[in-house]
């Protein structure tokens, strides 16, 4: 064997205990005190070059030089300023919460730390370590492996578990988190967390926070955006304090991780806004695609004209959907969103308040005939208005609405981004309506019945349009 490649090998290749790696406890001592990263080597971050890497490859000056540094695409990937964030965060703060584009190594990252703090001394000690995976098995074994891979040994448990010196690591797929009830873990890492389907991310949420009182484990969510009202946004919008939140579009990684090519050929996808640069449901839809969207998006005067046509429209909620209200004014030929909001878990009496507020600034107020408790309480305050049979209409509205933002017939402003995403990620479903399995799209339904009211209105409203 060419002897510049064994020793470009990480140096734990070249000490490969006889037993497995559960037997052999003095296997694991070569970890023990070490840091993470050496301080000469984690001081200059990514300044270092290539040729300084391999260097530091052969010593035992820290975890990540015994192990060997991350490869990717052929090249070694020292410890770059972002990751150094990281790292630091988890320094400070046990609940943490990793908005990212894909491809910077973030998962790699996090599971090198968990071996790591597994092995460097007793903060893990005999302790359970929870890994959340999406529902498929495969991903729950696939990270587990990686974990493995980083120790050249046989390990002699079931593939979505692995033992390091005593701390048990288990992954769980997302749709199997009652196994984890009865657990007491040392931390929480959940992967990807905003694609998982929509109710296995409320499960998972609730099951890493219940162990706050217990054994206050150190939790992480990290995740690509996926579609808007997920679980990320929800954590975007939290104001609970609970999570510190760590926003890593692709930026922070040009010229690292990335290179420049690399990232010109990745904007090319109609998916780049999403996959890298934290935008929820870009690339997604079909119903209002981005471009169209984007093309309507712009700023101006949200206060209400006296003399132009207007329409309020309300989505109350239903249970676990939001309360959602647009509201819609046409002037010379184009329609202007003049309020987009939704409200989660709202109370029904502050709603009505609200409500009633908006109906005296519209000149039509529009609710889904679902809800006629809402028509009937607005009307005991003297203000009326119109039932719109949402689910009968929706296909008529989706066709609608959707043909007024092709022909940029409407303006949404800058300001009303949960709007803006809900549009660009919906999908048509097998029946011609936007798909909610998976998206929250009540702002969305609002939006289309104030389009609706207009493009398919009275004689009048066809007319001006």
């Amino acid at each position: 064997m060419d002897i510049t490649e064994e020793l470009n090998k990480p140096l734990i290749l070249r000490k490969q205990p006889t037993k497995t790696a559960d037997a052999n406890a003095s296997y694991w001592a070569v970890f023990r005190g070490k840091p993470f990263y050496c301080q000469e080597y984690a001081a200059k971050y990514y300044k270092i070059t290539e040729e300084q890497a391999e260097k530091f490859q052969l010593s035992e000056c820290c975890f990540t030089h015994i192990v060997g540094l991350p490869r990717k695409n052929g090249r070694l990937h020292p410890l770059y300023d972002y990751e150094g964030w990281i790292v630091e965060d988890e320094e400070k703060h046990r609940h943490r919460y990793i908005l990212k584009a894909t491809g910077l190594g973030v998962t790699e990252l996090k599971l090198r730390r968990y071996a790591w703090k597994s092995l460097s001394n007793n903060r893990f000690a005999n302790g359970h370590g929870c890994i959340v995976t999406g529902p498929r098995i495969d991903l729950a074994i696939d990270i587990i492996n990686r974990i493995k891979a980083l120790f050249p040994v046989p390990f002699p448990t079931k593939n979505t578990i692995v033992n390091l010196n005593g701390v048990k690591i288990e992954a769980f797929p997302s749709h199997h988190l009652d196994a984890m009830r009865g657990l007491n873990p040392v931390f929480v890492y959940n992967d990807e967390a905003d694609f998982f389907p929509p109710k296995e991310q409320e499960n998972a949420r609730a099951l890493s926070e219940r162990y706050i009182p217990k054994s206050n484990p150190e939790i992480d969510f990290v995740s690509t955006p996926n579609l808007p009202g997920g679980l990320c946004e929800r954590l975007d919008k939290d104001q609970s304090g609970i999570y510190h939140k760590r926003y890593l579009p692709y930026k922070v990684g040009v010229g690292k991780i990335y290179t420049r090519q690399e990232i010109a050929k990745a904007m090319k996808s109609p998916a780049f806004e999403r996959e890298y640069n934290l935008r929820y449901g870009y690339g997604v839809g079909n119903i209002f695609p981005y471009k169209l969207v984007d093309a309507c998006i712009e700023e101006y005067d949200l206060a209400i004209q006296d003399s132009a046509a207007s329409v309020l429209a309300v989505d109350p909620a239903f249970g676990s959907s939001d309360f959602a209200i647009v509201g819609m004014e046409q002037a010379n030929g184009i329609l202007y969103v003049k309020e987009a909001s939704q409200y989660a878990r709202p109370s029904p009496a502050a709603m009505l308040e609200l409500v009633s507020e908006f109906a005296k600034r519209y000149e039509t107020v529009l609710v889904d005939s679902a809800h006629p408790g809402l028509i009937r309480d607005l009307e005991s305050r003297g203000l009326s208005a119109q039932p719109v049979n949402f689910r009968t209409e929706l296909s008529d509205m989706t066709i609608v609405a959707s043909q007024a933002v092709k022909e940029r017939k409407v303006r949404i402003h800058t300001a009303f981004t949960d709007l803006q995403y809900q549009l660009k990620a919906a999908v048509f479903n097998d029946r011609g309506h936007p798909d909610k399995r998976k998206l929250s799209f009540d702002l969305g339904d609002a939006f289309m019945a104030a389009v609706h009211h207009f493009r398919s209105g009275s004689e009048l409203h066809v007319a001006r349009i």
